[in-house]
Formats: structure tokens, sequence, C-alpha cells
């Protein structure tokens, strides 16, 4: 992910169970709540924006605006795969 932003990013996630519609996401951060909107980079497509339906712990179910394409989630799985995950950034 080398997309630049202009600010930093609010918290790191590695993504788990992706679908077309959402995502599980594993934080570190412990002040994220429902309700709250983030965005994030894949390498290839436009930015993924999407709204925080529930937390568990670390844990945090998260829903995209828009559905994404299976590319669109193999592109995902393998960065969380490989790397440390996404920068989420607060909209």
């Amino acid at each position: 992910m080398s997309t630049r932003r202009k600010h930093s990013a609010y918290a790191s996630a590695v993504a788990r169970h992706i679908s077309s519609e959402g995502c599980q996401f594993e934080v570190a951060q412990d002040d994220i709540a429902e309700g709250q909107r983030f965005s994030f980079a894949l390498d290839g497509y436009p930015p993924i924006r999407g709204t925080v339906r529930w937390v568990v712990s670390d844990r945090v179910g998260f829903a995209f605006d828009r559905p994404i394409s299976r590319d669109a989630q193999s592109a995902m799985r393998q960065r969380c795969s490989i790397v440390q995950g996404v920068e989420l950034y607060l909209n």
C-alpha cells in the first residue's frame, strides 16, 4: 500500500473474514467505536470506505459502503497475510 495520505493513520488493522460486503479487523487501538467511519487503500483500487458496525475487544466488524470485487478481496487477503495489514483513516 503506497498511497500517500495527508493525515497520519488512525489505526493499523489486519483484515479477517473478508467478503464483498465487509470484514472483521483485528486492531490494537482501543478507542474505536460503533458508527466510526474509516477508509483504507489497496494498490490498484479506489479507496475503500465503510462504517464500524460492532466492536468486541480487539475485533471490529466493518461494513463497506459499496461491495468490493473478488479481486479486491484477494488483494486484501494477500496484503494482510504478508505484511502488517492496512492503515485506517478517519473519514
